[in-house]
């Protein structure tokens, strides 16, 4: 019995956010911007990929968004990294440079942690939890109700505004927030990393689901989805609708991820 009341106390000191990592966590959670669909000015329907896109961007998929979400403002920082994981195995460091060289299970590692620290400190409610976006819940937020290419209308040259891209980064090196936002103040949407969602992923739309969860498969997932664009591409592949797919073990300097905060399913 005293050896399972140590490791207890053991566990739960381990949980307990320390001084700078309970600030970090403290400014992440103020971070998040409440999105309700269909109330308080939020659509309740997204239009998701079209005819005329691309084979992956087909067909045209109908979501009605079951439940709210709050989405990070910014792609997960390295600073914010490093006091939840411990390490930092970005290519391009700087504190408030976005996190990449990430797998899948890296990004979703992250998340769970991060869930726990919040929880211990306070910061979030026990049926709350961080987790990737679904990709439904992605494209919802990049657009911020516009129905353009981009979250600012259809203009390729305003995109240096926006975003980082192949026309105007030297390299993965500047820090989340640097361009400008989005309608509902989110920044760097387009651009900057490709950002893991927790779908797998489908060659189309075809059959999936049309409430905004994740589109998952039977067995192994070898395959998730990515979105946004990253500094290493051209304006096409930062569009709000652009999709890739990716080995779950992918890491990249052009990879990281953008967190979700909500209510578990019951």
């Amino acid at each position: 019995m005293a050896m399972l009341t140590a490791l207890l106390t053991l566990a739960a000191l381990a949980a307990d956010p320390q001084p700078e990592q309970g600030e970090l966590l403290k400014a992440f959670r103020a971070e998040f911007v409440a999105i309700t669909p269909g109330r308080d000015g939020f659509p309740a329907d997204l239009t998701m990929g079209g005819d005329a896109g691309p084979a992956e961007e087909k067909p045209p998929h109908r979501v009605t968004l079951a439940r709210p979400f709050a989405m990070a403002r910014y792609e997960v920082p390295q600073n914010l990294w490093q006091a939840v994981m411990g390490t930092n195995p970005s290519r391009w460091k700087g504190a408030r440079n976005s996190a990449e060289m990430l797998s899948h299970d890296d990004a979703v590692a992250f998340c769970r942690k991060a869930t726990e620290l919040m929880r211990a400190a306070g910061l979030i409610e026990r049926g709350q939890v961080i987790r990737l976006p679904t990709e439904a819940e992605w494209e919802y937020a990049a657009r911020a109700g516009a129905p353009t290419r981009f979250s600012f209308g259809d203009d390729d040259r305003e995109l240096a505004d926006f975003g980082w891209f192949k026309g105007n980064a030297a390299g993965n090196d500047p820090p989340v927030g640097a361009k400008r936002p989005n309608a509902w103040k989110l920044y760097d949407v387009h651009g900057y990393l490709w950002e893991w969602c927790a779908d797998a992923w489908h060659d189309s739309y075809e059959g999936a689901p049309a409430d905004g969860s994740a589109w998952l498969a039977p067995g192994e997932i070898k395959k998730r989805v990515l979105r946004g664009g990253s500094w290493k591409d051209a304006a096409d592949r930062c569009t709000s609708s652009a999709r890739r797919g990716e080995p779950a073990d992918t890491k990249d300097d052009a990879v990281g991820l953008r967190c979700v905060l909500a209510t578990e399913k019951k």
